[in-house]
């Protein structure tokens, strides 16, 4: 059909190295066109599954993304209520024991009302 070469392909190949001749029948001209095609279509359709699978990888990344954000104010919210707790524990321990190192009963009395406040107050704010 192509003279010496059995497709388009050898043809293609053969003319990087000599001057390619076109088929002189009608028909067969026909076939090298209907094959650059087929070369073409496939080439484009491999470039749209590229182009699709690269979206859905961006997508994937972007909800990814969402996601960590979303975990990141998370742990943001988290260690603030942590901090807080922490600090009312050591006001708690302070209270605790001044109580303890208080010689008279009304200074007792009134450290031991600090830290039942400083529970209290921590109590309410672990149900938010």
């Amino acid at each position: 059909m192509y003279g010496k070469w059995n497709s388009i392909r050898e043809v293609m190949h053969m003319g990087k190295r000599m001057r390619m001749t076109l088929p002189k029948k009608e028909e067969d001209l026909q076939k090298v066109v209907e094959e650059v095609e087929e070369t073409h279509h496939a080439h484009h359709h491999h470039h749209h599954e590229h182009v699709e699978g690269l979206d859905e990888v961006l997508h994937t990344i972007d909800v990814l993304m969402d996601v960590m954000n979303t975990r990141i104010t998370d742990l943001e919210e988290k260690a603030e209520f942590l901090r807080e707790e922490i600090i009312n524990l050591y006001k708690l321990f302070g209270a605790v024991i001044e109580a303890l190192a208080s010689p008279d009963e009304k200074r007792r009395e009134l450290a031991l009302n600090k830290a039942y406040e400083i529970l209290s107050k921590s109590l309410k704010n672990k149900g938010r």
